[in-house]
């Protein structure tokens, strides 16, 4: 097969890019005090990892040869979602009353499971800002955050926290 040409490559559809992307919490946590808006969290969205599914492979040899075959595929389990802070505290209020609701400052006390999780969807959208794909996560959690840096005298940087939430599974699709 010949290496396409310039005139092959300029034939496919608009290539999609990392910068045309949208967060939306579809449900909050019910046990979180007063959650941001999704716009809000979107807007201070600055990156976000795509969930991800591996498979593990199966070995077998029989007799000197040896085949594989694919076996239980696990979801990653997590993702990341990086912010940038605003003197509001929209991002640090949701990350300390979605941590508290989990784990009780002092008292180690929890809300049960459903009341954590939330729905998380994110879509990659075309050179039109129109949603092309979805994943959707289900049952997701805050299950660690870094609240976005070291304060110092010297760096000129805005503050940047991070969840990191876990999920029970994903579901995608096309959504043209």
């Amino acid at each position: 097969m010949p290496r396409p040409s310039i005139d092959q490559i300029r034939s496919v559809a608009d290539f999609t890019t990392l910068f045309r992307w949208n967060l939306t919490f579809a449900k909050f946590p019910s046990a979180v005090a007063s959650p941001p808006n999704t716009e809000d969290l979107n807007i201070r969205c600055e990156s976000a990892e795509l969930p991800r599914l591996t498979g593990q492979t199966i070995i077998q040899n029989v007799r000197g040869h040896q085949v594989k075959q694919s076996g239980i595929h696990n979801y990653v389990d997590s993702i990341t979602l990086t912010f940038i802070e605003t003197v509001d505290n929209i991002i640090h209020n949701f990350l300390k009353n979605w941590r508290e609701a989990a784990w009780e400052t002092k008292s180690g006390i929890a809300v049960p499971k459903n009341e954590l999780e939330a729905i998380v969807i994110l879509q990659r959208l075309n050179n039109q800002d129109v949603p092309i794909w979805e994943y959707k996560l289900i049952g997701a959690f805050l299950q660690d955050f870094d609240l976005g840096g070291t304060l110092d005298g010297v760096t000129s940087d805005s503050l940047k926290p991070q969840m990191i939430l876990a999920f029970d599974y994903f579901d995608d699709r096309s959504l043209s």
